[in-house]
């Protein structure tokens, strides 16, 4: 039978976690597993070794190395989860939507024949839509979703998700910038159909994807962190 490190020894290990300055919990749990496999191959060869021996055999430069690879590989893996939620989110319900809003939108455009009909009400909404954001993100969602410590441990994948939620409001700023980019055209918003139609789908898939990176992927990160880390509660 392969000896394995008991709970005193992995006790011992999330010391060293403490030690080595890494804050995020999630990050110590990988670390400590990566420890004990080590000192558990160690002793596969030498199972006469001791856990001090085996443990020093490592190296204080590796824990350095090791911390890096666990916060680097964890990073990359929460972004994909990021990623794989707002994918999901766009299912072909809200590929759908998106099509017959634009189509809705973009022939309202071509209906009005003065700009000033289209540019009033498409800066009064993306102004109202950047104020929603802003106050969002800075007053509902710290309420919403406790992201600093959770029982006292910060974790990774929920400063993840705090980042990613300032997202919606570089994104509210892209669809402002678009009648500067057609103002740089010689062709003017109104004659150009294609032009009409290509905005028309950047206004109504930003606008889709904010609500997606505000409400749908925080509840799916709050799911997700209670299937990894059922012992904390995250209101």
């Amino acid at each position: 039978m392969c000896r394995t490190t008991t709970p005193k020894e992995s006790e011992e290990l999330f010391k060293i976690c403490k030690n080595n300055t890494i804050e995020y919990y999630d990050v110590q749990i990988e670390f400590v597993d990566h420890l004990a496999s080590l000192i558990e191959e160690q002793w596969k060869k030498q199972p006469e070794t001791d856990f001090e021996t085996a443990l020093k055999k490592l190296g204080t430069y590796n824990f350095t190395q090791i911390k890096l690879q666990k916060e680097n590989e964890l990073s990359k893996k929460y972004n994909r989860l990021l990623w794989k939620y707002l994918l999901d989110f766009f299912s072909w319900p809200k590929v759908i939507m998106t099509l017959a809003f634009t189509l809705v939108l973009a022939t309202t455009f071509k209906l009005v024949k003065n700009d000033i009909w289209i540019i009033a009400p498409y800066f009064g909404y993306y102004g109202a839509l950047t104020l929603f954001v802003g106050y969002y993100y800075f007053i509902i969602f710290p309420k919403k979703f406790k992201t600093e410590k959770v029982n006292g441990k910060k974790f990774l994948l929920l400063e993840q998700l705090k980042r990613s939620q300032s997202m919606p409001i570089l994104m509210a700023q892209i669809p402002i910038q678009i009648p500067n980019l057609w103002n740089m055209s010689e062709i003017t918003f109104i004659q150009n159909t294609l032009g009409i139609f290509t905005i028309s789908l950047l206004i109504i898939f930003f606008t889709i994807s904010m609500f997606g990176e505000l409400f749908y992927i925080p509840e799916k990160i709050k799911e997700h962190f209670k299937e990894q880390f059922p012992e904390f509660a995250l209101k």
